[in-house]
């Protein structure tokens, strides 16, 4: 690795720009932002800015218009982010978070965001949600910087990621991030989303090791994979868990292992306005949505009865 090569990301680049991996020319540009409700209690609502760029190439990415074009973002001053994300006009919402693609491809643009975040909206804790495919040194910055950690650890197997998201030296790069962020005593809300024909390979030891981890932690194993994107008719990632998968995933974690807070989780959908979401209809007529806004909600439960089951713990106060 040259001393001039980016080293946003273990990829280690020649130089940040159309010819990386990312793709991420000038860091900073915007996919979607706005107020979503579906994450965790400890951190919803929140305020989402999706960056575009990654340093992964999931075949199951749900914003994949963000990663394969890179440049179709929109991009506006640091200061002038934060002064619209504190503006008001938008609804009510408990913390702020940088996503993507992935924040840490744009690292450049999130080092000059935090301050103005930080001045305009005091006391507000502001969430990175990442792949968690960055170096140990990156990831003790991170814990120190961010109020919370939220990070995916995707794949167990090397194999497994270099099929699914080009990346066979990512669950080392992972496991090592997440620990580094615990060890920095970070706020970690470790992510496990369950992919079809990936049990036993990936989720089984990813939350084996996950449950063996200490420090500021909550697990989350997630069983909700839609198949959306690349994933569409893919002969493993083209579905949906089945009921007995989707059991034994729930079982993975012993049940002294810390997981997110449950419960009603209330919200209001207050004067503000939402951003348009972009909608994908599977092969089965099925609505994928990459983000649930206060607005669509309604509409989403509308359309897919089983959504107004498994969401029936959002509480809207009047």
């Amino acid at each position: 690795m040259s001393s001039t090569s980016c080293r946003d990301c273990p990829r280690g680049c020649a130089a940040r720009g159309p010819q990386s991996f990312c793709g991420v020319d000038r860091p900073g540009r915007v996919y979607w932002r706005g107020v979503t409700l579906l994450e965790e209690h400890e951190i919803a609502p929140t305020y989402e800015v999706y960056f575009t760029g990654c340093s992964l190439r999931c075949r199951f990415c749900t914003v994949p218009d963000a990663i394969y074009a890179p440049r179709s973002g929109d991009w506006m001053p640091a200061e002038a982010l934060a002064d619209d994300i504190a503006r008001g006009d938008h609804p009510p919402f408990q913390t702020v978070s940088l996503v993507g693609g992935d924040p840490t491809v744009n690292l450049p643009y999130v080092r000059q965001l935090l301050p103005a975040l930080r001045s305009r909206l005091p006391g507000v804790p502001l969430v990175l949600n990442t792949n968690l495919f960055v170096s140990p040194e990156h990831a003790r910055w991170y814990a120190a910087t961010f109020d919370w950690i939220v990070g995916d650890v995707h794949f167990w197997e090397p194999a497994c990621a270099r099929e699914v998201a080009a990346a066979s030296g990512y669950p080392a790069a992972a496991t090592r991030a997440a620990e580094a962020v615990l060890e920095a005593g970070g706020r970690l809300i470790l992510r496990i989303l369950v992919l079809p024909g990936h049990l036993d390979c990936c989720a089984a030891p990813t939350a084996a090791w996950a449950a063996s981890l200490s420090g500021d932690l909550r697990i989350h194993v997630m069983t909700h994979y839609t198949p959306a994107g690349r994933a569409q008719g893919h002969p493993s990632l083209g579905r949906r868990l089945s009921d007995g998968e989707a059991a034994r995933a729930a079982a993975l974690l012993p049940p002294e292992a810390p997981r997110p807070a449950t419960g009603p989780l209330r919200w209001s959908a207050g004067a503000g306005q939402d951003p348009p979401v972009p909608l994908e209809i599977d092969a089965a007529g099925r609505v994928v949505v990459p983000f649930v806004t206060a607005s669509l909600l309604p509409l989403l439960t509308e359309l897919e009865p089983e959504w107004g089951a498994r969401l029936s713990y959002l509480v809207e106060e009047g």
